[in-house]
């Protein structure tokens, strides 16, 4: 199991990569516009997403600004096999181990 992403929701998209670019030194690895679902997303990092985490910045458009509280959108993992993954997460979940996890609560 591995991170590949965090998510946070942005009201200014140029100037939140221009900050993780050019203050950060991270690197735009692709941008792509959803035009049906009114949404921008980019993804920022210091290397390939094959080879480590990195930041997806999404950008609602029409949303100029976000609570700190409602900016953060996701931590997307990557798994072999989902159903094992959940399985596991589950017995951790039963063993107090763990918060719970939504994307396995179904």
């Amino acid at each position: 199991m591995r991170i590949l992403h965090t998510m946070i929701r942005v009201g200014d998209l140029d100037r939140s990569i221009a900050f993780y670019t050019e203050v950060l030194g991270m690197r735009l690895l692709r941008r792509q516009d959803y035009p049906d679902g009114r949404f921008t997303l980019a993804f920022v990092g210091y290397g390939p997403e094959s080879e480590g985490e990195v930041i997806e910045l999404t950008y609602n458009w029409g949303e100029a600004h976000y609570e700190h509280s409602t900016a953060f959108g996701h931590i997307a993992l990557e798994v072999e096999d989902a159903k094992k993954a959940c399985a596991f997460i589950r017995l951790r979940l039963q063993q107090g181990r763990s918060a719970m996890i939504n994307a396995c609560a179904s």
